[in-house]
């Protein structure tokens, strides 16, 4: 908080990035107002509100720029006044529901819970509403305090098939059974059926996709999604 109200108080012009543990963010302001903020290709106020506004600790860089013609996401303090709302309500949310990709099912398939009938992701329940993240994570959260959805032991991202290229080296010694069954043959929920821990497979590709070693569409809500699951795991 205090490094954007310094950044705005002296009307800067610039990019900074922000790193919380493996989940950086993107910050470009023009005149100290915010214009553009990104969770590497999330792009927007989704990515930016889905951000830790208070970290225990981070690392950040500011990069001086020319100033641009590009209008404010929103005016400085009202966009601090919602982040902070907005992160409340992620905290409230996943105290039910650890992540968007988690896939839940209809237990009463009634409206407007019939979408997850057979088995949906949150995200993919949004995607069918045609409503914003955040609202079907509040009707997601309802619906499973209601016990009208049942939270899956699955997640949207099992059905990744990944083809591993990179070298050993640079991965950590741990992963080195699971990069051998990274063939693109199978997804990644056949490859957790067969045995491999799914602490472990997430681990993988949090830190696959923070180094740029797994850049799929979509790697920014992945990432911000499985590190919210890590949370989840770590503080169980």
């Amino acid at each position: 908080m205090e490094l954007l109200e310094l950044v705005h108080g002296h009307r800067r012009s610039g990019v900074l990035e922000l790193s919380v543990g493996y989940l950086p963010l993107s910050l470009r302001f023009t005149g100290g107002e915010v214009v553009g903020a990104a969770i590497l290709d999330w792009e927007g106020l989704e990515a930016l509100f889905s951000f830790p506004l208070h970290p225990q600790e981070g690392v950040f860089r500011f990069q001086v720029t020319p100033p641009t013609a590009d209008r404010p996401l929103m005016p400085f303090s009202a966009l601090l006044g919602e982040w902070a709302r907005v992160n409340d309500e992620w905290d409230r949310f996943r105290t039910l529901v650890d992540s968007p990709s988690r896939v839940l099912e209809a237990i009463r398939p009634k409206p407007p819970y019939e979408v997850f009938q057979g088995g949906k992701s949150v995200r993919a329940a949004a995607k069918a509403w045609g409503v914003p993240l955040l609202i079907a994570m509040e009707r997601a959260y309802m619906g499973v305090r209601e016990g009208d959805l049942y939270p899956l032991r699955r997640y949207a991202w099992y059905a990744l098939r990944i083809k591993y290229q990179g070298k050993r080296g640079k991965t950590l010694e741990e992963f080195g059974q699971l990069q051998a069954l990274l063939d693109g043959s199978r997804n990644l929920g056949e490859v957790i059926a067969s045995g491999v821990p799914v602490g472990l497979v997430r681990r993988y590709l949090v830190q696959a996709l923070a180094s740029g070693e797994l850049s799929p569409p979509g790697r920014g809500w992945l990432l911000r999604d499985l590190t919210w699951e890590m949370e989840r795991e770590e503080g169980t």
